[in-house]
């Protein structure tokens, strides 16, 4: 069972709104905020001796969220959003002519545009038509050939939330010497996943939508056998190993950091990573099951809604297995009716010609009974 009030004691939203596009970007917590206000606090009035403390928080962040993954520390990397662990594949790869990568094509920008690039030096980019608009597995994997390198996609789809069959695909994959890349944004923090039981070979996701961190933040996961055959793109100072000894700088023959955390090559933004650190503590503050099926139980409410009145397409899967945080729909006037809840203070996102609803743990019962009954009123 989820706290209700404990959940919403984090959060100071507008007065009147109800805030169900997570999706979108997650409202930063009250506890985040505190931490930004408590470093800048510190580094304005005092001697700006952060440095250990900023390194210790740095070690203690990669382990939580490996932690939330079911992986290794030492295979987590911090980055700056989901395109930073996608580009590490693609400029680091040792690409030859004739290579291909498969898409799906249903994906956001952001798994597209880093293999696109690829284009230039003779990589072939294969994209996987979907079925109704949804990721098909077998469609992705009838594309494969003896010069196919990775497969990357989303593990949610970013306008329908369908769920992605990780599983399928990465044994395939294993199996393969195919790498498998997956963008993890809309699922994580919500979702429940154990990235190397499912042989993902990056894991990639940024924190500002349902894991409630700052805009700039996000972790990637890199596998062992991934790794080997990279060459690291971008090298910096943070790159190599000081062994945490920052007195001594004029050392120019140090080895590489062990690990994905050998591309956090230069200063860090530490006063967006302290807020992260506080949204993630806030996220292990809660059991992470329980925070899922809550979270399904508030989407089951809006799908039974959308399946009962015929005004509305449901477009999203009810498979319980193809479920995430996200439920889409369509109604003649998709877009009237968009400005018409927003203009009731529901707080939706228009994507694609759906319209998206993504509620969160600290969603009450009520808010949706409210939201449906605005669809209810809808003339």
């Amino acid at each position: 069972m989820i706290d209700l009030n404990r959940a919403r004691s984090y959060f100071d939203l507008n007065k009147g709104i109800v805030y169900l596009n997570h999706a979108s970007h997650g409202p930063l917590p009250l506890s985040a905020r505190k931490a930004y206000d408590d470093f800048l606090d510190s580094w304005q009035k005092t001697e700006h001796d952060h440095d250990v403390e900023s390194f210790r928080i740095i070690g203690e962040l990669r382990g939580k969220l490996a932690g939330m993954i079911g992986a290794d520390s030492r295979r987590l990397g911090l980055s700056y959003n989901t395109t930073s662990g996608l580009s590490i594949i693609a400029g680091g790869y040792p690409w030859k002519k004739g290579d291909n990568i498969i898409l799906s094509d249903g994906e956001f920008p952001a798994c597209v545009y880093p293999w696109v690039s690829l284009k230039r030096i003779g990589v072939e980019i294969r994209f996987a038509p979907t079925d109704d608009g949804f990721i098909n597995e077998d469609s992705i994997l009838a594309l494969v050939d003896k010069n196919t390198r990775v497969i990357s996609l989303s593990w949610v789809q970013f306008d329908n939330g369908y769920r992605t069959d990780l599983k399928k695909l990465g044994g395939f994959c294993r199996s393969e010497d195919i790498l498998l890349c997956v963008d993890g944004i809309q699922g994580m923090g919500v979702v429940p996943l154990n990235v190397p039981e499912n042989n993902i070979d990056l894991f990639t996701s940024g924190c500002a939508k349902w894991m409630l961190g700052p805009c700039g933040t996000g972790f990637f996961y890199l596998s062992e056998q991934a790794e080997e055959k990279l060459r690291p793109i971008n090298i910096g100072w943070l790159s190599v190993d000081w062994n945490d000894d920052f007195t001594d700088l004029l050392k120019y023959d140090l080895p590489e950091r062990k690990g994905p955390s050998k591309y956090e090559y230069g200063t860090y933004a530490y006063q967006d990573i302290r807020a992260l650190n506080a949204s993630v503590d806030l996220h292990l503050s809660f059991d992470r099951a329980s925070v899922w099926d809550y979270v399904r139980s508030l989407t089951g409410m809006i799908i039974d809604k959308i399946e009962s009145d015929d005004r509305f397409e449901l477009k999203s899967s009810k498979k319980e297995s193809r479920r995430s945080g996200i439920v889409a729909f369509r109604s003649k006037g998709a877009k009237p009716l968009y400005e018409y809840l927003r203009g009731k203070k529901f707080i939706v996102s228009f994507r694609e010609g759906n319209i998206r609803v993504s509620p969160y743990f600290y969603n009450t019962p009520d808010e949706i009974e409210n939201f449906i009954r605005a669809l209810d009123n809808y003339k």
